[in-house]
This record gives structure tokens, sequence and C-alpha cells, in this order.
């Protein structure tokens, strides 16, 4: 038992997941739909809204499956598509099968990948099975390919194929048909064309499974089975005479058989069962009347008032009936009712009616009672007492006003100060604030309940979207760059030694090695500096120092080198600056005692 509460309760849980009204969603319905919207789709342009659950079973959010040819949060953006150059001709519908490809639907009369070609075989012009084939050589546009049998421009043309002889017929006589030929064969031959010669029961000419015996090369004999004979096992024997039908059936011969059709009292195979209507039809008898079942019929105990084999007959009961003071009986089911002159009532119209004076305060209903001819008011909405001359304050009793209306009470009503955002006699309706377009830039609407909600395209904000979002506000652009503010963008303009989308990047002056001869680059801002090796000076090292500028040679001449010099003495001096004289007397080059 307990196994079977569980599977119930498991039913009724499903059941409740299945049942939420368009306007609620969630596992018991305990969230509104965020795809429910009371006047204009969700999502636009087709778009399909997607209920998305929330995180730990918080309020659901949605999601638009956007169409191809649209995108964004709300499929409100369109995207360049194929379609959007018109390629399909005459008419024709345009459909995507991506954002760069498409299909053209062709109108009747047209044809081709955009629809520009006549479609000449559309009205069908081949007859009698042709195919019909596009042919722009010829001058309709058109030819047919037709079946054997026919011929012509449109195969409206008969082939007569007895035409010549014998025609295709061999052995036989050849009749034309419509699109075809028929052949008679001679004695002992057969086939379609009457080439093939006739052996008995090869085929077997006997029908419904009969047995060919052959009795000589041209005779031969069926045996036929039970419920069949003829030469040919053709003719269904009868099987209906003698047959065993009860209470008024007709026999339908069948295979060897036979069935009874029974009339629609009896039922049965020999329609030997009466049939029960008063559970067959258990309808039949009517107005609450009881059914009998009897032998090939039925009969109705009627309720009072009624008569007639059905019991479908109103018995008239103002054939006896005394309607008092010029009164009009009207027969009604098992009774009568007077309908009374003015000033009368009661059952008889025998009484005086006080209504007559108009007791009960206006838009109230008085009836009187038919038994001693006082009256009784049913007040209109908005009045009580007895006779309904007191006007109800319906703001006292709860007001009814929604969405925080404000009630005031007036004669036998009310009516409500509806808040901003809501409109109706009781403030129940929502005004669609979308309606007269209030998000600005393109923006989308959203209407809520009382006020409305704009989703502003990328680099606006406000809210109307009225605002363009000033990217240059917070100052993005580094070292001394000018901001220019763009839509949902900004753009810097950097000062020389800077670049970078917010000029953050120092330009490394260093990058093309501008130092020469060896010299080390220090980048700086919009600049370098080189330290230079020694013998090196200038603003790229570019330029040898001349060593030679301060003569250090004293006799001799100064050859300048990197970072140094030689000197070229003069003859009879030496050293590296030539500073000492060459005594060559030490040599003596003086000979013979000089």
């Amino acid at each position: 038992m307990e196994m079977d509460i569980n599977h119930l309760w498991t039913m009724i849980y499903f059941a409740l997941l299945i049942i939420c009204t368009s306007r609620y969603a969630g596992e018991f319905c305990q969230h509104l739909n965020p795809c429910h919207s009371e006047s204009s789709p969700r999502c636009q342009n087709g778009g399909s809204c997607r209920v998305r659950p929330g995180a730990s079973g918080g309020s659901p959010s949605f999601a638009c499956d956007c169409p191809l040819g649209y995108s964004a949060s709300l499929c409100e953006i369109r995207v360049p598509a194929a379609c959007d150059s018109a390629p399909c001709l005459n008419g024709a519908t345009c459909r995507l099968t991506s954002l760069d490809t498409y299909e053209c639907d062709c109108p009747p009369g047209y044809t081709g990948d955009e629809c520009s070609h006549e479609d000449h075989c559309a009205s069908q012009p081949c007859r009698n099975g042709g195919r019909c084939v596009a042919d722009n050589t010829t001058t309709a546009g058109y030819s047919c390919a037709c079946p054997p049998g026919f011929t012509g421009s449109r195969c409206t043309e008969d082939v007569v194929e007895c035409s010549s002889g014998s025609g295709p017929c061999h052995h036989g006589r050849c009749f034309n048909t419509h699109g075809s030929y028929t052949c008679v064969c001679e004695p002992g031959y057969t086939g379609r064309d009457c080439d093939a010669e006739y052996v008995p029961c090869e085929p077997s000419p006997c029908l419904h499974d009969g047995r060919c015996t052959p009795l000589d090369p041209l005779r031969y004999e069926c045996d036929c089975p039970p419920g069949y004979r003829g030469q040919n096992c053709e003719i269904d024997i009868d099987d209906c005479p003698g047959h065993l039908c009860q209470n008024g059936a007709t026999c339908i011969d069948g295979l060897n058989s036979y069935t009874c059709e029974c009339p629609p009292t009896f039922t049965g195979t020999l329609c030997e069962i009466d049939v029960d209507e008063c559970a067959l039809r258990p309808l039949v008898c009517q107005n609450g009347a009881t059914c009998t079942n009897s032998l090939g019929g039925f009969s109705c105990i009627c309720v009072n008032g009624w008569t007639g084999p059905e019991c479908s007959v109103n018995i008239d009961d103002c054939a006896g009936a005394a309607c008092f003071n010029g009164a009009t009986c009207i027969d009604r089911v098992g009774s009568f009712y007077c309908k009374c002159t003015p000033g009368k009532t009661g059952l008889l119209c025998h009484l005086d009616d006080a209504c007559t004076s108009n007791p009960c305060h206006a838009d109230a209903i008085c009836d009187t009672s038919p038994i001693n001819g006082s009256y009784t008011c049913s007040c209109a909405s908005g009045y009580k007492g007895l006779d309904c001359s007191e006007d109800i304050d319906e703001c006292e009793q709860g007001s009814p006003c929604e969405h925080d209306g404000i009630c005031v009470n007036t004669p036998g009503s009310f009516a409500c100060n509806c808040s901003v955002g809501f409109t109706g006699p009781r403030c129940e309706t929502n005004v669609n604030e979308c309606e007269s377009h209030p998000c600005r830039n393109d923006g989308s609407c959203l209407d809520d309940p009382g006020t409305f909600r704009c989703v502003c395209m990328p680099g606006f904000t406000g809210t109307q979207c009225e605002v363009e979002i000033d990217e240059c506000a917070n100052n993005p652009c580094l070292n001394g760059g000018v901001c220019h503010d763009l839509i949902n963008a900004f753009r810097c303009t950097c000062v020389i030694g800077f670049t970078g989308a917010r000029c953050q990047v120092n330009i490394d002056d260093c990058a093309s090695s501008p130092c020469r001869n060896g010299g080390t680059c220090h980048d700086s801002i919009a600049g370098y500096t080189c330290e230079c090796p020694p013998g090196y000076t200038g603003m790229s090292c570019e330029t040898n120092i001349n060593d030679c500028l301060s003569a250090p040679c004293h006799r001799g001449e100064c050859i300048d080198g990197d970072n140094s010099f030689t000197c070229n003495c003069h003859p009879g001096y030496t050293g590296r600056v030539c500073q000492t004289q060459i005594n060559e007397c030490e040599s003596n080059p003086c000979q013979f005692g000089g």
C-alpha cells in the first residue's frame, strides 16, 4: 500500500509541474514567468523566449533564441543576411538557410535558383502521362517525353500499332486501342503478341486456385475448389438456398458459406438472439422514462407530463387548467403556469399584485409572493434595505481598487482613482507605457507593472536611454593623452613618445639601436641618450674624437686612431711622441777613423 501512495504522490508531483499558467513558472509555479508579456512578445522579430531556471531555486530569467538574421538579447538588432539584397525574383519568397546562403521558394509559373526563368511545364502541357522537360531550344520552351503508345509534341496522338499488316501480333489479329493494342491469337498460340505456342495449363487459366488438367494439345479441364464452378472456376456458387437465417434476416452469399444480415431488433450468427434495446440504447426512452425490453422490441414507461412511444411528447396541462382574471395559461412539463394580467398575481392570478405601487427603489426588482400577494425587493448592485433605498459604501467593505488605487463611493457604485501606470474600472489594467516608444537611441522597451524599463544600446544609459555615456569621464588616456568620446568607445590622441589604446606604452626609442660605435642607449620620454665609449662623441656616438688636436707629437706628424693616436716621427727623432733625438754617432757610422 505504501508503494501505491508513493506512486500516487509522484504522479501528483509531475502533474503539478505541467499545470502552470502562462503567467507563472518554476517547479511549483511559484515564480512569475519572465517570458510572459501582456502586450507584445518578450523577444522581438519572431525570437523564441526560453525560461532559464534561477540559481538555488531563485527567480528564473529568460533568454531569446533568435531566428536567422537577428541578434542581441531581445533579437532587436538586425544582422546583415543574404536575403537583404532581395535576390529572389518574380514575387518569390527568400528563405535563409544560413546568414550567407538562401533558397528561393518560387511562385507557380517560375523556376530556377532565383526564380528568374518562366516554368513552361507548370501548366502540365504534356498529355496521356507524358513527362514535361524544360527545353529552351524550342519555341514553346519545353518538350514532351511520351510514354509508349502516344506521340506528338504534346503526346496527344495515339500510335496506331496495327497500321502495317498484322502489326505486332505474330499469329493473330491486331486491334488498336487508345495508347496500346490487343492481339486475338489463332488456335495454338498465346502471349501478348501471340508469339508463343499454346500449351494447356501453362499458365493455368483456372481461377480461385482451381487445378488445371490438360486433355489434348488445345483443351484442358479445371477442378474447382469448394464454392466455385464454371469452365475456369469463375462462378461463385450461391450458398443461400435452404439458409437458416431467422427472424426475417437477409441471407448474404459468401465463399462456400453465407452470412445473415439481421434486422435492427435481432443479432447472432443466425439472428436468433433478441437485441436488448434498453442496454444497447440507454437513452432511447426520453425525459426520465423507464425502458422495458421485449422480444423484437421495447416499451417506455413515461414520467408525469410526458407521453408517446419514446416519451418525447409533452402533455398539454392547460387543457383542464383554471387561470383567473383573464390570465393566459402556459403549458409546462407536468404542470402549467398562469401569466397574469397587470395588477394580479398568485398561482392562478387570483391575488392583487403588491408590486403595482412600485415600492422598491429604482433599478430594484419587485417580486410578489404567489401565496399571499406580499412583495420582496431584490436590490440592484450597490443598494440594500427592505426597499433597496440604502446606498452600500463599497469602499468600506475592503477597497475594490487594485494596484493602490483610491476608492471613491458613488450612489449605487464606486469609482477608482488609479495610480500612475494603471487604468480600468478597478485599476486592474496595466498601462503599456511602451506604446509611446519612450526609449530613445534605439533602446528596447520592456513593459513592467505600473512602469516601463529601457534596455539601452551599448554606449547609452538613463531611464529612457537619453544619456550618451562619456567614456572620457574617468580620464582613461594616460601620460597626457587627449581623450575623444565616441559612442560606446573612446579614442586617445597620444603625446609624442607614447602609444597604445590608452597611451600607456612609452615608445622605446632605443629599439632601433640608434647609438653607434658600441655606444650604450638609455631610453627617455620622447627621446634617448647615448653613453659613448672612449674616443667617440655626438648624439649617436657617430663622431670619432680627434686625439691629434692637442699636437701630441713633438717632432713628427700625428695620425688619429680610435681613442688613440700614433706619431710618424721626423728623421732623427723617436719615442711615442717623437720626443727623443736619435744620436746617430753611437753606431760609429764614420769609417777609417773618422
